[in-house]
Order: structure tokens, then sequence, then C-alpha cells
């Protein structure tokens, strides 16, 4: 009987082996059927053997306006790890034990570079959460003596890899930080948005995360970054079960497109020049084409060095810039406040004029003019006497300017401010039109009532109309307004508009500007002529600043003044300065006497300004300098905008040709060692 049961049992068994069996080899040849027709499983298994790896795309190259390089390509040396390749016993592996590995391996590699057991953790705690398979970057922008000395101990460090690649590079270094800017590694932050938009998102994720990949942070690489970027390649690659490399696929590879360069308006020998002026001086410069608005200087200080930030700045330098208070890192040009102070005069003037001041109209400055119930004091302690609109702007006189802001009106005042330039933001490192990027360029502020009832204040008063026929309260202006301030003066009243790219793909060529509208040439010209009076004539607050020692040839051309060359007319410029005071004076310490700027903490000095342009009887550059917390603007920002205008007037930048970009592309890209 049992062994009844036992030859029943084993035909079943054997019968259902048979019909498994038989499934099996019925949906092998449905799947062979399928993929012959189709090829659909020979595919997947195509690509589960190679896997397609990102190339990064070489960065646009940015130039200044004559083609120099001002943000390239270099080659760069990184050391790296793949964390499974360390593994002392690949039979026996634990998270603990790769961890002790990875922190074995990387202190050696640690010691060789020079950096603390920080950093140890920290690149340890990375390489644990990074693919096991794939070299986990430890550090780039290696030096050649370090990129030597890890390929000296490579045999006795398992996992480890020194290679080369390209980055990004600032040639010039801190010299152009803030109007380019620099790149970064994406963030996570930034690779979660990404992840947020879906299949799409997780394909531009994995491509954030290869090691090569920079974004632009700040300046022209960020707001340009979708013409710099480029378009990735992709190669592909052998891997095994684990996804580990095993050989290289020939054939299979996309090159990748290099970025679009980009040229400037910026001539990097003056840039230079200004950045050199200010010395250990905070501050910003701009010069502008009073013709094309093209900005020719856009210098910020002090600066930084971009290249820093490339492959990850360190904390403690990173700190240190963030605290320094000069703050390097901030882009004053754009985005620097300050109170113009005497500067503003000109607008004055003006809104005066267009209310009905004659030429004739006298002030008697006696060094205070009082007014409800006290005294404004002028910043010439014993006065300056009798005087008209042009010896008022000579002298910057504040006793008239106080009496003309009366005479004007703050409504007055405000719209000539406006039309002048103030007030607003120029977009200028977002050249191109229609693009949705957040810059930090700041509007200022142009007071009048209107804007006082709105934040809350109630009636605006005749008080602050007095401070602001000076320059002074709430009166914020940015050194790119005050530029363009003076290039539209300069220019007799054209519209001029400032522009930092001069071609690049969507640049367009500029247009002849138009005349601003409600402003009297006759008036701008009156204002004009009391700037030359301030650098050219006897009681001119900045006569040293018109000093420039250079003249100009029979045939045009204007060169250093030398001993053969004294009889030739000398090049003059006519400027205006601005003391802007940044704390108050209170009427006790004038009794005393007002403390002098050196013996105050540097926070608390005036800011120093000062306009001009030139040549005087033909203006094709205007120049704006503000020196934080410098002191007097005819002491302190007059010299340093004597050096840059007399370096601009020399070069004559806009009568040169520039670079064409479709040139600079063909001659091919550079890539340093």
């Amino acid at each position: 009987m049992s062994g009844d049961r036992f030859t029943r049992r084993s035909l079943m068994l054997a019968s259902g082996g048979v019909v498994g069996m038989g499934a099996v080899a019925v949906r092998m040849a449905h799947l062979q059927t399928s993929d012959f027709l189709s090829g659909e499983w020979t595919e997947q298994a195509r690509e589960n053997r190679y896997d397609r790896r990102v190339v990064t795309p070489p960065r646009g190259i940015i130039y200044d306006r004559f083609g120099v390089h001002l943000a390239t390509t270099r080659r760069d040396y990184r050391v790296s790890v793949i964390p499974q390749d360390v593994d002392s016993d690949p039979r026996r592996v634990t998270p603990q034990s790769r961890q002790a590995d990875l922190t074995r391996t990387i202190g050696v590699v640690a010691g060789l570079l020079g950096h603390d057991e920080a950093w140890v953790r920290r690149r340890v705690r990375e390489a644990m959460v990074a693919n096991a398979y794939e070299p986990f970057v430890l550090r780039q922008g290696l030096h050649w003596d370090e990129f030597c000395a890890i390929n000296v101990r490579l045999p006795e460090l398992k996992g480890v890899s020194a290679d080369d690649s390209e980055t990004r590079s600032y040639p010039l270094g801190p010299v152009f930080a803030h109007p380019i800017g620099y790149v970064q590694k994406p963030t996570q932050r930034e690779i979660d948005r990404v992840l947020e938009q879906g299949p799409e998102g997780e394909r531009r994720a994995v491509y954030l995360r290869t090691p090569d990949v920079r974004l632009g942070k700040s300046g022209l690489e960020k707001t340009m970054e979708s013409t710099l970027h480029g378009e990735a390649g992709w190669r592909l690659v052998e891997v095994n079960a684990q996804g580990r490399p095993v050989s290289e696929h020939s054939g299979g590879e996309r090159k990748p497109k290099p970025g679009g360069g980009i040229v400037l308006t910026i001539d990097a020998d003056l840039q230079r020049t200004a950045m050199e002026a200010f010395g250990e001086q905070a501050g910003s410069a701009i010069v502008m084409d009073t013709v094309t608005g093209d900005v020719l200087v856009m210098a910020s200080a002090p600066g930084f060095d971009p290249n820093l930030f490339v492959n990850g700045i360190g904390q403690q330098e990173f700190r240190a810039l963030n605290e320094d208070e000069k703050h390097p890192l901030y882009h004053k040009a754009l985005t620097g406040s300050y109170s113009p102070g005497s500067t503003f005069k000109m607008v004055v003037g003006i809104a005066a004029k267009q209310a009905g001041l004659t030429d004739d109209w006298k002030v008697n400055c006696p060094g205070f003019f009082p007014f409800g119930g006290r005294n404004f004091h002028c910043w010439k302690r014993g006065g300056h006497g009798t005087v008209n609109m042009h010896s008022a702007i000579k002298g910057s006189c504040d006793v008239y300017f106080y009496r003309a802001a009366l005479y004007a009106g703050p409504e007055r005042i405000a719209n000539v401010a406006r039309a002048l330039g103030f007030g607003q933001t120029y977009g200028v490192d977002v050249p191109l039109p229609g693009l949705n990027v957040t810059t930090a360029e700041k509007k200022g502020i142009v007071p009048d009532p209107a804007w006082w009832r709105e934040i809350g204040r109630g009636k605006w008063t005749d008080g602050l109309t007095v401070n602001f026929g000076i320059g002074q309260g709430d009166l914020q202006v940015t050194p790119i307004q005050l530029a363009v301030y003076t290039a539209r003066l300069a220019s007799n009243g054209r519209a001029v508009m400032p522009r930092l790219v001069r071609e690049g793909p969507g640049v367009r060529e500029p247009q002849a500007f138009p005349m601003l509208p409600h402003l009297d040439p006759s008036h701008l010209a009156a204002v004009r002529a009391g700037m030359y009076g301030v650098s050219n004539e006897g009681g001119g607050t900045a006569i040293s600043a018109s000093n420039l020692g250079i003249v100009r040839m029979p045939d045009g051309r204007i060169v250093r003044a030398t001993p053969e060359t004294r009889n030739l007319p000398p090049v003059r410029i006519a400027g205006k300065t601005g003391t802007a005071q940044v704390r108050v004076i209170t009427a006790a310490e004038r009794l005393r006497g007002v403390k002098s700027n050196d013996s105050l903490a540097w926070r608390l000095r005036d800011h120093a300004l000062f306009v001009c342009f030139g040549p005087w009887d033909d203006p094709r550059y205007a120049c704006a300098v503000v020196v934080e917390h410098g002191g007097g603007g005819s002491a302190v920002a007059g010299p340093i905008a004597r050096e840059i205008m007399r370096e601009t007037l020399l070069k004559d930048p806009s009568r040169r040709p520039p670079a064409r970009l479709a040139q600079l592309e063909a001659d091919g890209r550079e890539v340093p060692a």
C-alpha cells in the first residue's frame, strides 16, 4: 500500500516538474519571439550592461572688450577614492569596517595635503553615502606638488586615484570678481528643488551630482548661466552587475557642446587701474562712455579671489571674507547705497532754474543758515560770502543750496533726480531682455512728500527739503546711478543707459539715446560750467583732481605731458566733490569742535564721493567714485578718480576697434596647465 502511494506521489511530482519546465520553455519561446520582433529585451539587457556617463561641457569664455580672457578653462588636478575599493576584507564588509577603512585611507591623503581631522571626518561622512563603485572626489584644485605627492603614494593607497580635468578659472582674480561673479558646485538644496520637478527633474539631478558640474552663483556667471553653460555630452561605460565600470565602450559617446562666449564692455587694463587706485580703501568706481553707455570700469573694492569658490571655499576663508568690515563680497557698484552729499547739488540747481531762479540770484553765506529754529551749517566754518550758482557749485556752498532747495520744492527736485538716473535700476548684470533673473541691484531712494506719506511719516516739512538740498536725509543712491547721472549731464541731457555686455547671444547693438524730456539744455550747461569751476578755477574744491598731466597733440591724440609738450593745451575734466555724513553731529559737538575723520572709528567716518567727466571740451567719459568712510571727497575720492580718468583718456578705449566674438571663438579655446 505504501509503495502505491510512493509511486503516485512520484508521478505527481514528475508531472508537476514537466508542467513547470514546459511553462518556462513556453515563456522563453515567447520572449525569444517577442525580442526577435521588437528587440525590447535585448535593448534592456544592453542598457543594464552599459551605463551612460555625463561629460560636462566647457563653460563659455568671458572676454574684456579687447579679447582679454576674464573667465576661462584651465587644467585641474584632483584626488578621488572609490569607497568599495578601500575595503581591507571584501568578503566581510560592514558599514563599520568600511568607515574605518575610509578613515584610514583618507587620513593618509589629508596628511599629504595638510588637512585636519575635521576635514577627514567630513569627507568620510560624504563618501559613506556616495555610490560605492563610483570615484568620490576628495579634493580638486591640487597644486602640482600636491598632485605629485599623491601619485608617489598611490601604490599603498587602495582605492585612491589622482587625475586631471578641466575647471573654471579667473586669471585676473579679484580684479573682476564682482561684475563676473563665480561658479560653484550645485548645493543639495538646488538638487532637491530640481527633484521636485518629476522625471525630468530626476534626470537633471543626476547631471547636477556629476563632480565636474559648476553653476554660476553671482554676477554674469549667474545671470548668463544658460548662455555660458553649454550642453552636456555622454559616453558609454561597460559595467558589471554591481554597476562598477569595467571598460569603455568604443564609439558610444556624444561630445559636449561648449558654452557660448561673451564680450564685455569693460577694459581690463582700466579695471585693474581702478582696483589698484583704491589701495586699502573700500568703495566703488565706474566709468561710462557717454555716447554708447558702455561700462568701461566697474570696480568694487576690496575684491576677493573668485577662484577660491570654484572647488569649494574653506570655512575659515569664507568666514574671514564674510566678517570683514569692508565687505569684500558685496558688489558695491550695484548694491552699495549712499547719501550722495554735494554731488547732488547739480540736481538742485537744475530744479531751482526750472522753478524760475535766474543767473543773477545770489545768496550770502555766513557759514550757517538759520531756519525752523535751528542753524543748518555750511561745511566751510566761516562761510563763502556772496555766491551765485556757478560759485556755489565751484565752492560747494551748502547755504546756497539750502535756499535753492526751498526755492525749487521737493517734488521738482525729485522729478529732476529721477530724470537724471536716480531711483531706478539698470539691470547691467542682466543684459538680455526678457530674462527673469533676480539681481541684488538696489533702486535707492528719492524721497518726496508722496513717498513720505506712503511710509507713514505724515506731512513733509521744509526742514526735510533743506537737507534734501545738499544730498542728505533719506536720499540714497548707488554708484551706477551716480555714473549714469554724470553721463547724462555730460551729454547735455541724453538718456544714456549703461550696458555691461558688448557682444554675445541675443545682445543687440546700442541705439542712439534720445534727449531727456523736460530738461532745458541751458540749465544743464549752467551746472556743467560750475563743475568745470570745481576742477579748474580758483576756489574750486578739487583743483588737484584736474591736474591729469596729459595734453592733446595737434592730431587730436592725448599723450602724457613732457617738457617737450608743455606748450600744448592740457586735457581737463569737470567734476564735483561730495562728502556724506554717516553719523549725527550734535550741537554740543559743534561747540566743542567737530571731530576729524581721522580721530573716529573707520565705520563712523564720512563717505567720500567724486563725479566727473572729460575731456571738458568734448565729453566722452563719465566717472563716479565712492570711497566708504574715506573722509573728504576732494582729498580721497578725487585723487582716485584722477588716476582712473587719466588712464582712460590716454587709452581712449571707445575709439579703438573692439574684439569680435566670432573671431575670438574661431581662434579656439585655451586650457592652460
